[in-house]
């Protein structure tokens, strides 16, 4: 059983299927109070952005945060290099549509350089990549 705090965090608010005002506070008080560390860290919080009933500042920290994680880990810093943009694509085809808009536009919004990928993705919508993509 892992006990690193993400876990028991994820663990507690999946049991209860929400994330409250305290969980909120706690995840960025002491679970991660410098942010998220890796794209793991990441994945499992875009993974309780589908949780039965969130806190409504839940969505706002999940954008800043996904952004900031982005921007701060590519090279060189406040882009979104080829491998992010790959990795942030694949991530947020999995996640809520709202979600992924809203934190592409984030991205967008503040980054200085974005891999094409991104914004192609970012173009359509942030949903599901098309099984075949018809041309035009």
């Amino acid at each position: 059983m892992d006990t690193t705090p993400l876990c028991v965090f994820v663990n507690k608010v999946t049991a209860s299927n929400r994330i409250v005002f305290g969980d909120l506070r706690r995840l960025q008080r002491d679970v991660l109070p410098t942010g998220p560390a890796t794209r793991e860290e990441i994945e499992t919080l875009l993974s309780l952005d589908s949780l039965g009933q969130v806190d409504d500042d839940w969505p706002g920290y999940l954008v800043a945060t996904v952004k900031d994680f982005v921007l701060s880990t590519s090279d060189p810093p406040g882009s979104v290099d080829a491998d992010t943009a790959a990795w942030l694509v694949t991530t947020l085809s999995d996640a809520r549509p709202r979600s992924a808009a809203a934190i592409i536009r984030a991205v967008l919004s503040e980054a200085r350089h974005v891999d094409e990928v991104l914004l192609t993705f970012g173009k359509r919508g942030a949903t599901r990549p098309a099984v075949s993509e018809a041309a035009t």
